[in-house]
């Protein structure tokens, strides 16, 4: 019985050693393996051409340089004002012009009216014989109402014409009558001088003659 289990053990001892020379050949073969494998991958890299790294470009950084130096700005003088000398103006009198004297504003502005149509209007015959011997009027008025009869109501006093003669002669009719009947001095006179001038212009109408009128 002995014997048996002596064989027993001794066959399972040789089998373990056995496994253990198994395992350790795949071990070695494996390690051999491996270590075939990167002896290759090293000759494979070394056998690479090699491309030479480039060194970093160094980038310089550009300095402007300084500004130039201000140029100093000298304050500008003032320019001196020349004064000119004082003038002596001479002050010159002028003369004025003699100014007319001014005639009062007419009393009776509408004898002036009626005073043009004296030969043509009876009616304003009529108005202008009351205004000729209206006493409230100044005598001056109504001294010029009556030796305006040469020019007052005529186109041209100066150059009268055959068209102009009846208006003429029938104003010369009304100083002939009312001329002798003058209610003061002013009036008298002034028929006096407009029977004048109304007779020249009655000769220089109808051709006979007259003096040129001024």
């Amino acid at each position: 019985m002995r014997t048996k289990v002596f064989i027993s053990v001794l066959l399972v001892a040789g089998l373990i050693g056995a496994i253990k020379v198994v395992v350790s050949a795949k071990h070695k073969a494996v390690e051999q393996e491996a270590l075939a494998l990167a002896k290759a991958q090293r000759a494979s890299e070394l056998s690479r051409p090699t491309t030479p790294q480039t060194a970093p470009a160094v980038i310089t950084p550009e300095i402007a340089p300084p500004p130039p130096p201000a140029e100093e700005v000298k304050p500008s003088l003032p320019t001196p004002v020349v004064e000119p000398p004082p003038q002596t103006i001479k002050t010159q009198q002028v003369a004025k012009p003699k100014q007319r004297k001014q005639k009062p504003p007419l009393q009776d502005p509408d004898a002036r009216d009626a005073l043009s149509l004296v030969g043509t209007d009876p009616a304003a015959e009529v108005y202008w014989y009351y205004a000729i011997n209206d006493p409230t009027i100044p005598a001056g008025e109504r001294k010029d109402l009556i030796e305006d009869l040469n020019e007052h109501g005529l186109p041209d006093p100066k150059h009268p014409t055959a068209d102009d003669l009846p208006v003429i002669l029938r104003r010369i009719q009304l100083v002939e009558a009312l001329g002798p009947e003058a209610m003061d001095e002013a009036n008298a006179g002034a028929f006096d001088e407009a029977y004048k001038d109304l007779i020249n212009l009655a000769n220089i109408a109808s051709g006979a003659g007259g003096q040129s009128v001024k």
